[in-house]
């Protein structure tokens, strides 16, 4: 397996062939998981609980997502430690299901400030 940079669609979602099974109401929901990695993003400089809060508080606004999992590993999808040293980078996982298409996401993390 070959890592690459995630191509995404204007609206924020990562461009799959799958995303032709999500109807118009289906496909802005999707979107969701897009901003669920983009919020732990954010909030990854405080810790990996807090990015997962963050996460998790916009799953909880998103309508139509059903949650496989969401989680925060190495980049080399191991287990995080459980108190990652500041400025360890990490990488963000999430598997959902809209309507009836399953669909993953990724994007790196740095955890916790560097100063």
């Amino acid at each position: 397996v070959v890592g690459a940079e995630t191509v995404r669609e204007p609206d924020g979602l990562a461009l799959s062939s799958r995303n032709v099974h999500l109807d118009e109401d289906q496909r802005r929901q999707a979107t969701a998981l897009s901003r669920t990695l983009y919020a732990a993003a954010e909030n990854a400089v405080y810790g990996a609980g807090p990015a997962l809060d963050a996460a998790r508080a916009v799953l909880r606004e998103s309508d139509g997502v059903d949650l496989d999992y969401l989680e925060i590993t190495t980049p080399d999808l191991d287990p995080l430690p459980e108190d990652p040293a500041p400025g360890t980078e990490a990488r963000i996982l999430i598997a959902a299901r809209v309507g009836t298409t399953r669909l993953i996401d990724n994007l790196p993390l740095t955890i916790g400030r560097i100063d």
